[in-house]
């Protein structure tokens, strides 16, 4: 194996997204790597893709097929993948069967695999349905005995050595295998709720640091997509202390908040339905979009035309700016959903694109997709964190069910606490009448209004403060009492 004492490790880029971050670099140069799996979790897939990548980069792959399935079918399975490529089957891949390599025992196998490999200068050798081979050998420790001696030799070759096995890797005993190995992929698949996830785990990775945890993945017509486990991401630097303010362009709204949002502060906007919690992000986008800063709408339940005619309606054309790539809209399926997923797909935009406001519509369905309770204030605090150290404005909606009454209720979010500031919109029966109120409960670094205001929705002109809210005490419980009694009326035929 090549020995890196003194300089930087010679890492094998995989070609699958992520996948390189969560190994801590790669496939270390010369290296015996192991893919452990049930039937259907990807297996060959990931074996498929890495040897199409290497082999566009120039490299020669010998991939050996076993008993589980012969390269012709193999190849017919991946042609509709966008990885693969024709060209490159015959050329610099080379696709051969072990059982036509499999000798009278292990080590004259092992010389016939070190032969071919030689013959064909491969810088990567992939033995996919290593479990046949297992069965072959018949000898368990001398299964280990084997793989170890094999990536060795073909190691002096330059070689690098991938082999798949179907197998579940928390029954180490059965597989001795595991022991010799420098990098183990565990790839899994856990039920949740009616949904199976798919899930990768580094159980082991000699030389270098993988990122802890379990990585949900995807596989799609482009084949496998990882997604690092958020909390395993290392901090970014903490940025200075910004003094600038993120306003939504309204002048009476900007004056609640002190003058606006503080710079990089994530804040919460609760409130029961039709408020217009999803409008005032619309309007923050806007405003954004028009300073020239680069804005992200993540929806769930809208879909983007849908929004655009909310903004158009309320006096917003956000059509230019996102042919311009000012602003964009993320819109995800509200069912089915990783937060690992969407926290990928907002790091990659915000790191491409600079963005510096960042609108969630709505915080309960990224919650939703977290799944497990105990790890939702854990990867919003991670994913807050990394928002703050990127300068991005965040502004969340979050929709309270009850439409008039007493019950307000935020505890159940952990966002209540890491957000800096928290926004209450509601509609108040008062007298008979509905009205629009809004108090902001909360700003960790500025000073803003204390009192409740009355606001209005209208068709060119979005949201606007009307002033202070009617004087009526629990305003924002939505059901309000008059200050003072009101003595009543005499009734016909009262004394």
């Amino acid at each position: 194996m090549p020995d890196h004492p003194l300089g930087a490790p010679d890492w094998l880029e995989t070609g699958i997204p992520r996948l390189d971050t969560i190994l801590g670099g790669g496939l270390l140069s010369g290296s015996l790597a192991l893919v452990i799996g049930s039937p259907g979790s990807g297996k060959t897939i990931m074996a498929e893709q890495i040897a199409f990548h290497r082999a566009a980069a120039g490299g020669a792959i010998l991939f050996l097929t076993g008993y589980s399935e012969t390269h012709a079918k193999l190849l017919t399975h991946t042609g509709g993948l966008s990885f693969f490529k024709p060209d490159l089957v015959g050329t610099s891949i080379q696709f051969d069967s072990l059982l036509d390599l499999l000798g009278v025992g292990p080590e004259e196998t092992g010389d016939a695999i070190v032969a071919t490999a030689r013959s064909q200068h491969a810088s990567l050798v992939i033995i996919d349905g290593f479990g046949g081979m297992r069965h072959a050998l018949a000898d368990q420790p001398g299964v280990g005995q084997f793989l170890y001696r094999l990536g060795a030799k073909l190691a002096l070759l330059g070689a690098t050595t991938l082999v798949v096995l179907e197998g579940d890797p928390d029954e180490a005993d059965r597989f001795p295998e595991l022991t010799v190995c420098d990098v183990i992929l565990a790839l899994r698949r856990e039920q949740r709720g009616s949904q199976k996830r798919r899930l990768l785990e580094v159980v082991k990775a000699r030389g270098s640091a993988p990122l802890e945890g379990l990585h949900p993945y995807t596989i799609d017509s482009t084949g496998l997509s990882i997604f690092p486990r958020f909390e395993s991401l290392p901090l970014v630097g903490q940025p200075a202390w910004n003094p600038d303010r993120a306003g939504f362009g309204n002048a009476g709204i900007d004056a609640l908040f002190g003058g606006g949002l503080n710079a990089g502060t994530a804040t919460l906007a609760g409130g029961s339905p039709g408020v217009g919690k999803t409008l005032l992000g619309l309007q923050f986008v806007a405003e954004g979009a028009r300073l020239g800063e680069p804005t992200l709408f993540l929806g769930f339940l809208e879909s983007v035309a849908q929004l655009r005619e909310q903004a158009r309606v309320f006096g917003m054309d956000l059509e230019p700016v996102e042919r311009s790539g000012q602003a964009r809209f993320l819109i995800l399926p509200a069912h089915d959903l990783e937060a690992d997923y969407i926290a990928g797909l907002l790091y990659e935009d915000i790191e491409h694109r600079g963005v510096r406001r960042l609108v969630v519509d709505s915080a309960a369905e990224l919650e939703r997709a977290i799944g497990a309770s105990d790890r939702k204030a854990g990867f919003l605090s991670a994913l807050v964190t990394y928002l703050r150290s990127r300068q991005v404005t965040t502004y969340l909606t979050l929709d309270i069910p009850t439409i008039a009454g007493p019950m307000l209720e935020f505890a159940e979010t952990p966002l209540s606490l890491i957000a800096e500031n928290l926004v209450l919109l509601r509609n108040v029966e008062y007298r008979g009448q509905l009205h629009l109120v809004l108090g902001v409960l909360k700003m960790r670094f500025s000073d803003h209004e204390r009192g409740i205001y009355e606001y209005a929705i209208s068709a060119g002109r979005g949201m606007n403060i009307l002033g202070p809210a009617p004087l009526g005490e629990g305003l924002l419980t939505g059901v309000a009492r008059p200050l003072v009694d009101i003595p009543l009326q005499s009734q016909p035929g009262s004394r």
